[in-house]
């Protein structure tokens, strides 16, 4: 880990400063960054895969208060599988971008330790864009996979696919996130905050409820009161398992 723990007189303040950073500024780049990896890189590109142009996207920098869109001009006769292939553009796109960039820091930092800042900073930004990549496909199998919207919808109902299974992969690639971002959150940060472990990866699985709170307000989703308060405590389960799962319970002799 990058050395920051010394006796200088603003050693507190660079902690603060990096810790700040990355919570917020480095935190908001990557998510726009992540949303324009969803609908140009995702969508637009599929659309050129299969032939086709994209014609026009938008990305919103309040995400998920208001969601980006990409408008792509397929071929004439173009059926429905590829259709279905250009609507999952944006959660294969941001789905994979998780898994690699979690995979990279988390067995970088078995093996590494990050003793230049500008590293340590380098990977404060994967850590965050493979963070909002994940909230961004995740997020989209799981709700939009119960609410039958957007993407999901449409891959539905082109493929004629049940939502029980994007639902499924929602969750093993949840599983599987979890432990590595989770990981991830307390290699990079312990050396910045000074709290126990489980309460670093606590803090950072708060993003979940905070993300569903703003999704639900979006204007485009139709939620009624009573579905948003009975799926409202089952996004405070990340941070809860963090608290009680044995990974982050420290163990003896250390």
């Amino acid at each position: 880990m990058v050395n920051i723990r010394d006796n200088s007189p603003n050693t507190k303040e660079v902690r603060i400063f990096l810790f700040l950073s990355s919570i917020i500024l480095i935190s908001f780049l990557m998510k726009y960054f992540s949303e324009w990896s969803h609908e140009f890189l995702g969508h637009g590109g599929f659309g050129f895969l299969l032939g086709g142009s994209l014609v026009d996207y938008s990305v919103s920098w309040i995400w998920p208060l208001e969601f980006g869109f990409a408008l792509v001009n397929l071929p004439l006769g173009s059926g429905s599988i590829a259709r279905a292939l250009l609507a999952s553009g944006g959660i294969i796109t941001c789905g994979s971008a998780a898994v690699i960039s979690q995979t990279l820091i988390f067995l970088v930092l078995r093996k590494k330790v990050l003793n230049r800042i500008w590293l340590f900073i380098g990977f404060h930004f994967i850590f965050w864009y493979g963070f909002w990549a994940f909230m961004n496909s995740i997020g989209y199998l799981l709700i939009g996979g119960l609410l039958n919207f957007g993407d999901i919808g449409q891959i539905v109902y082109l493929t004629g696919l049940p939502n029980s299974l994007f639902i499924s992969i929602g969750f093993v690639l949840l599983i599987v996130l979890y432990y590595m971002i989770s990981v991830n959150t307390y290699s990079l940060f312990k050396p910045i905050i000074s709290l126990r472990r489980k309460w670093i990866v606590f803090g950072i699985w708060l993003f979940v409820p905070i993300i569903y709170i703003c999704f639900s307000l979006n204007r485009d989703i139709n939620l009624s009161p009573n579905l948003f308060l009975i799926m409202l405590p089952i996004m405070f389960i990340p941070s809860v398992l963090s608290l009680i799962f044995p990974l982050f319970k420290k163990k003896k002799g250390r």
